[in-house]
């Protein structure tokens, strides 16, 4: 970038700093700004959250005296003569949009209108007569999106920078052929799109990539805070070239597309490890690949403290993973942290003197120091034959990734009646109905009520976001009918979610997410109500006698802190 725009870019910075729309202290936030453009720095500065994007526009409105683009008044004319000889990359590149061109006059929205460059290209290619409006950078986006239906592909990727650093983990097969791997290098546009996908979703915090093929576009998605958000739009063009380059990553078969194929693609961005989880599912208009990221340091460096468990909860836990035998079960649907949490736990007790095999499907993240089996049915490779193997293999703790039928069940069982501490997952609503699902797949009362010490049902909710949550309205009355007493609601922070949110919770009111937790611990009790063939109703209201707190409890306490509202626990756990 020139000494000038270098200048230009610092004048305007100081501008929004005196204005109070930016904080000195938070530049930090985004790193070395002397080589950033201005336009790149404005989105630098949403995406950090740091300035709310209609803060921008209406500083350039009242600052510059430029007029506010509003869609309603000036629809986009996708037949103007102005988007014929501009081409896509250079609006995406400069966040600007030709609306129409009309009397001689090219009339343009732009997210930064003070951009020179804009008006010199513009005069260079025969538009010398122009207006030009403010537009936030969503609904330049919104516009982009629209026009990209009628793009080809190769101009949509055209330019792409990723401006970070990617590295893809080897895993070719031998069987691909020299024609797909030169078509592969062929396509760089295509190479660089796929990696921005899954850059982008890795700095909003995404924990799923959905790339959607439809009749008219290729949506793409992200699941941020358990919520999926539309992200991007494509045009149909790309889609076979896009799905291709993810299923050659993953190690999958590109020729075929009939069935549903699952892998996995490792990658480096700026040294940093990212897994990713991937499945494709045939569809009427394409194959749909959904990704699952797994953030291998997060993992790392996680405690049990981290993760949402209350002083109490965290005792049993601890008790029952540091137990020389017996099993632990995890229980909660898909996307409830139950990986987060089992793997939590194991690098608790990952060390050199104790010896922990795994068998998932699939391998999540790799733990240096664990012995981590990939199943692999079609080979015959089930969780009860690497289970077999694993008990002659001197181990201390296994990990059985889910258990999903009597086999797999009846030998973790047995494994830890014999000197193992056993860990699994299995899809339940809550803690008690567990026992029950044992029994019904073919286990035996006795062995689950012996062998099994504790059961963590779990959901993800989630958190208000601090900056913007408000005081909540209701009065004593209604927080007795939910059976808080009169001592909890003098010490309760009670708040509500803003619904219209602010700048660094994406306008949800919510940031982040944590677990709400029901545990319960199998004592003789319990494990005479089992032999007795108590149904899940009945041990749960056993449970609770004995202290557990459900599922529904744990969200409550959440609410009394102020982590969370009332609104986002009957969401997520309905009464």
């Amino acid at each position: 970038m020139s000494v000038e725009n270098q200048k230009k870019t610092l004048a305007f910075l100081k501008l929004l700093i005196q204005n109070g729309l930016v904080k000195p202290e938070k530049l930090k936030e985004i790193g070395d700004i002397k080589d950033r453009e201005f336009t790149q720095l404005l989105e630098d500065l949403i995406d950090h959250g740091i300035i709310d994007e209609e803060k921008i526009k209406e500083f350039f409105v009242k600052y510059f005296g430029l007029k506010p683009y509003n869609p309603a008044d000036l629809p986009l004319n996708k037949e103007n003569e102005a988007l014929n000889k501009i081409s896509y990359s250079y609006m995406m590149k400069k966040k600007f949009v030709p609306l129409d061109y009309t009397g001689g006059k090219v009339i343009i929205a732009a997210f930064n209108p003070v951009d020179k460059e804009i008006n010199q290209y513009l005069k260079f290619i025969g538009f010398n007569n122009m207006e030009i409006y403010v537009a936030t950078l969503s609904e330049i986006m919104d516009l982009l999106n629209e026009l990209a239906t009628q793009t080809s592909a190769s101009e949509i990727l055209e330019g792409i920078d990723l401006g970070v650093e990617v590295e893809e983990e080897e895993t070719k097969e031998e069987e691909e052929t020299a024609e797909e791997l030169e078509a592969e290098a062929e396509e760089a546009p295509i190479v660089k799109a796929s990696r921005l996908i899954i850059v982008n979703a890795v700095k909003m915090g995404a924990s799923d990539i959905h790339i959607e093929p439809f009749e008219k576009e290729v949506r793409i998605r992200y699941r941020i805070d358990g919520i999926l958000r539309t992200v991007q739009r494509f045009p149909t063009a790309i889609k076979d070239a896009l799905v291709a380059r993810y299923k050659i990553m993953a190690n999958l078969d590109i020729a075929e597309k009939r069935i549903p194929q699952d892998g996995r693609i490792r990658i480096k961005i700026e040294g940093k490890p990212i897994d990713l989880r991937v499945s494709t599912l045939p569809t009427v208009y394409g194959e749909k690949i959904v990704m699952r990221i797994q953030d291998a340091q997060a993992y790392l460096g996680l405690k049990l403290e981290d993760l949402g468990f209350e002083e109490d909860d965290l005792k049993k836990i601890r008790k029952a993973i540091y137990s020389p035998w017996g099993m632990v079960l995890v229980t909660g649907p898909t996307g409830s942290g139950k990986t987060t949490t089992l793997y939590t736990a194991l690098m608790e007790r990952n060390k050199e003197d104790v010896n922990i095999s795994t068998a998932e499907d699939p391998v999540e993240v790799a733990i240096p120091g664990i012995n981590q089996v990939q199943v692999r049915e079609e080979i015959g490779l089930t969780f009860a034959v690497a289970l077999r193997a694993f008990l002659r293999q001197d181990p201390d703790i296994i990990l059985v990734g889910e258990i999903r039928d009597r086999e797999t069940a009846e030998i973790a069982i047995k494994a830890a009646l014999t000197g193992h501490l056993v860990f699994s997952t299995l899809h339940t609503n809550d803690a008690p109905s567990s026992i029950t699902r044992l029994i019904d797949i073919g286990v035996e009362e006795f062995l689950v009520g012996t062998a099994v010490n504790l059961i963590l049902a779990q959901r993800l909710i989630r958190k208000l976001c601090n900056n913007c949550k408000q005081p909540a309205p209701y009065p004593p009355e209604f927080w007795k009918g939910l059976g808080f007493s009169d001592k909890d609601i003098e010490e309760g922070k009670f708040y509500i979610h803003n619904p219209k949110g602010c700048e660094k919770c994406n306008k949800t009111g919510y940031k982040g997410r944590t677990a709400v937790h029901e545990i319960l611990e199998v004592d003789d009790d319990i494990r005479k109500a089992i032999l007795n063939g108590a149904n899940a109703s009945q041990l749960k209201e056993l449970a609770v006698k004995k202290g557990m707190r459900t599922l529904y409890q744990s969200g409550l306490l959440k609410v009394k802190k102020g982590l969370t509202d009332l609104a986002e626990v009957e969401r997520v756990l309905m009464k």
